[in-house]
């Protein structure tokens, strides 16, 4: 009788396989066996007398946290090294999908494939020499190993604390290891449990179809939550419309990538399962306006804008769409047109602003142009005979907009005073420089603005 070299199994004599690795080991059964070797019951041996009981020592809840938080890592370089790989060949990718992919592969395939294997460890486990193995110590299937990474979200469900059982269990077993029969325990000790009486295999059975079902179950229900509250809230659940949501998810990945126009098929689908969703024929007109066709995009906007009078979704897209085209007074018919159906809506006050205090830029600079004509043939003329010029530079009426929309949208929702200050800052700064350029074309000096200036340094 020889210990395995693989996995520390006692073999009896005259077998070449291991009973738990299946390792070849005829070369050592050449080896003679040492004095101090220990010796284990086998079945249908003479009884061995034993110095003393076999204790299993199971391992416990820091070494397997820190086997899991090396899986962690080992799972987000390999996340960060496909966003990277995708980045340097260019291929359409988004970083959510990459992330999503990394993490399917780490721990759906390349965990359980591991488990199963004569490792039966994930990387993590590996590194400190732990094993995940059944309650009699056997190696796992793909399916169960499988099984058990899945039930790990059952552990994660109950607020981590299907995790925290491993320190109070006879066993060390978490939750996730209750519902798939699972043990995990040092390397060198694994083989320690094929010596332990089997467990009833009927009992065994009925206690894994059990985890099965109360992972099955809070799966589903997590995903009908998510479907209620995050997409079809205040809506009927039915089986068009989770199709709908699905097709729409898949949309806006290949949306992401450098292949936009892929994904107005799948908003077709999305848009004939649900028709009223006007969400949906929103992200369609901006994947048509990546793709340059724009007239496009304000034909289909126009046609549920009809269709649908009442909703102000397709309403602020087609002045979104306008606005992005540069055509900013037409932009603002839109905007009005949706906060006379919703006018407590802050975001839409926000646009109107903007798209007056992008006309009062364009002013600015018109009339900086006109200051330069007008100056360029009267150079000997005094600058009060510009002053009607001057009058129509401080009566811009598009700024004086601008702001008031700004002071009734942080009137609506404080929160967005800050994103309106950095607006207000820049369109400042460009005013402003439209106005020395001004009062550099008809060759003003500052002081002659401000007089009191003027007698302070004289003083």
């Amino acid at each position: 009788m020889v210990r395995c070299p693989h996995c520390g199994f006692m073999i009896p004599d005259g077998e070449t396989e291991c009973g738990l690795c299946h390792k070849d080991v005829s070369r050592a059964m050449n080896r003679p066996e040492q004095a101090n070797a220990r010796r284990y019951q086998l079945p249908g041996d003479e009884p061995v007398p034993e110095s003393g009981p076999q204790v299993i020592r199971y391992t416990g809840f820091w070494r397997r946290w820190s086997a899991g938080l090396l899986d962690l890592t080992f799972a987000a370089a390999l996340a960060f090294a496909a966003i990277s790989a995708c980045e340097i060949l260019q291929y359409p990718s988004s970083v959510p999908t990459a992330l999503l992919t990394s993490v399917i592969f780490y721990f759906l395939l390349l965990t359980p494939f591991l488990i199963r294997s004569r490792y039966r460890a994930s990387p993590g486990k590996i590194v400190f020499g732990i094993v995940v193995t059944d309650i009699n110590g056997k190696s796992l299937s793909f399916s169960r190993a499988l099984f058990r990474e899945i039930s790990k979200y059952v552990s994660l469900l109950t607020a981590g604390l299907g995790f925290i059982l491993i320190g109070f269990t006879e066993k060390k077993q978490g939750l996730h290891d209750l519902l798939a029969l699972t043990v995990v325990t040092r390397r060198s000790e694994a083989y320690l449990l094929m010596n332990n009486p089997p467990a009833n295999t009927v009992t065994s059975n009925r206690s894994l179809l059990f985890g099965q079902a109360i992972t099955g179950c809070a799966i589903l229900g997590s995903v009908l939550l998510m479907l209620y509250f995050g997409m079809v809230l205040h809506e009927t659940i039915t089986p068009q419309g989770l199709a709908a949501h699905a097709v729409i998810v898949v949309a806006d990945s290949v949306a992401d990538t450098n292949y936009p126009g892929c994904s107005l098929p799948l908003y077709d689908i999305a848009t004939d399962l649900i028709p009223d969703d006007t969400g949906t024929l929103v992200k369609k007109v901006n994947v048509l306006k990546r793709e340059g066709r724009v007239e496009e995009a304000q034909a289909l906007l126009n046609r549920a804008i009809l269709a649908y009078p009442d909703d102000p979704v397709p309403v602020i897209a087609a002045g979104d769409l306008l606005y992005g085209d540069g055509q900013y007074q037409a932009s603002l018919r839109y905007y009005e047109k949706a906060l006379s159906t919703n006018p407590k809506d802050a975001d839409i006050w926000i646009r109107k602003g903007d798209a007056y205090l992008a006309l009062s830029i364009i002013e600015m600079q018109g009339i900086r142009e006109q200051y330069s004509t007008l100056t360029s043939g009267s150079a000997g003329q005094s600058p009060s005979s510009n002053a009607s010029s001057m009058d129509a530079f401080r009566s811009t009426e598009s700024y004086r907009e601008a702001i008031k929309a700004y002071n009734e949208a942080m009137r609506i929702d404080p929160f967005t005073s800050v994103e309106i200050a950095g607006r207000i800052m820049v369109s400042t700064q460009a005013i402003f420089t439209s106005y020395q350029g001004i009062l550099d074309d008809i060759g003003i000096d500052n002081s002659t603005i401000n007089p009191g200036t003027s007698q302070q340094q004289n003083g």
